[in-house]
Order: structure tokens, then sequence, then C-alpha cells
């Protein structure tokens, strides 16, 4: 993948916490099926040479809307601690992260996986299993195409190759939940 990609979905993911007046209004359940299918289409930088730059823009756009969508809509709820996005500290930012930029990546796959499996399913589900999975998938191509290794994507890897990532999903979940509990009060 060339780096194009990785540093243009950074770069997206970056000014995602800027307003956009194009996006002001929200985005709706198409769109953002629409930005995560040229998204799957786009990210593994599989594109020819001629057209590595075109690709790369729509990475950023699709990965600006996934962003949005799954921070604004009520119609879906996505996990972004520690136990869920290992890869990152979204709090702290990715920036100064060795393969930052494909980390980036690898958060906008987690999203649109996170957003797609509860658009499908019709009903907010914060586990991050699926996330995972289209994570993952993204993942192993960087790896193959760039030679990138990221130590926290391996161990999920090597829990989907054992058959105990949806069990270590369940757990994270749980993790997060109590977590939540404990930082702003609720029933145990």
């Amino acid at each position: 993948m060339p780096r194009l990609f990785a540093l243009a979905c950074a770069s997206a993911l970056a000014a995602a916490a800027l307003p956009c007046p194009a996006l002001a209004s929200g985005v709706t359940r198409a769109q953002v099926l629409e930005a995560i299918r040229v998204f799957e289409a786009n990210a593994t930088g599989g594109a020819s040479p001629g057209r590595a730059a075109e690709a790369a823009d729509a990475v950023a756009k699709a990965s600006n809307t996934i962003l949005k969508f799954a921070v604004e809509s009520d119609d879906v709820v996505v996990d972004l601690g520690p136990n869920a996005v290992t890869w990152c500290d979204v709090r702290k930012g990715i920036a100064d992260m060795p393969h930052s930029g494909e980390r980036g990546l690898l958060l906008a796959a987690y999203l649109s996986g996170c957003v797609k499996a509860q658009l499908a399913s019709g009903g907010q589900d914060a586990n991050p299993f699926e996330g995972w999975v289209a994570m993952l998938r993204l993942y192993r191509a960087i790896k193959v195409r760039e030679g990138v290794t990221i130590p926290e994507a391996e161990a999920l890897l090597s829990r989907q190759m054992d058959g105990t990532l949806r069990d270590y999903a369940a757990a994270a979940l749980a993790r997060s939940t109590e977590a939540l509990r404990k930082a702003y009060g609720g029933k145990p």
C-alpha cells in the first residue's frame, strides 16, 4: 500500500474533529454505507500507480464520513476505549506512534466494520468484534504490502487465528462497560 494511503487517512481522521460545513447537517445512513463501500474498495492500496492519488483521496473522504457518522449518529454505538482500540489511544492521538498512518487507517477500518454490522443488524452493539474483523482484514493487506507489523494488531490476529477473538471481544466489551461505570457511576 503506498504510504500516500496511510497519510491521507491519518489526515482525514485528524481533520474530522474540525467543523466541516459540507457535513454539518450530519451523515445519512446511505452516505455512510457508500463511504464504507468506497473505503473497502480503495483502502488496501491496490490501485494502479496512475490512480493512487485518486484512491487515497477517496479513502480520506470515506474515512472522514465514517468517523463523523460513528461519532454523531444515534443509530450506532462504537467503543473507542483502550479495551477496543488497542492499537491507538484515541484520547492522545496517534501522530507520535510508530506507523501512525497505518494505525489511523486501521481505526477507520474498525469504525467501518462496527458501523456496517450495526446498520445491517438494525441495533446498537458496542461489541468490537465486527470492527476487529474489518480492521484485521486490512491489517493483513498492509502487513503483506508494506511489511508493517503493529504488535497490538498482531495480538488480535493471533486470537482470530486460534478462534478466541469473539470471546475476547465480549470480554473487552465487559471491561469497557465496567470502566465506564466506575468513571461515571451507574448500576453494577
